[in-house]
């Protein structure tokens, strides 16, 4: 179970840009991941990814086209990225932020 959350420095940014109401929602389910990383929760679904084991997709129920990419390594959350479905996955592969 993780302990503490980590955001890669894009990710930050991208956190920062999102609309105010969005970002209350996913520090909400930031805090149910540290309790149950692979689990939904009240207002999110989890998912890993199929073509990247160890990635997983939140995406949250009120706001379906936003995403926050996310893997858990040892007592860590370590959070990616946050924004739109249209390529995200392709925007995080070029900005080469998935290597560990």
């Amino acid at each position: 179970m993780p302990t503490r959350y980590l955001p890669h420095a894009k990710a930050k940014e991208e956190f920062a840009q999102l609309p105010p109401h969005i970002r209350e929602e996913f520090l909400y389910a930031i805090r149910g991941l540290l309790f149950q990383p692979y689990r939904p929760g009240p207002g999110y679904r989890v998912k890993e990814r199929t073509d990247h084991p160890g990635l997983w997709r939140l995406r949250l129920s009120s706001f379906r086209r936003v995403r926050m990419y996310y893997s858990v390594d040892g007592n860590t959350l370590r959070v990616y990225g946050f924004g739109p479905r249209e390529g995200f996955y392709a925007r995080l592969r070029q900005t080469d932020r998935l290597r560990r």
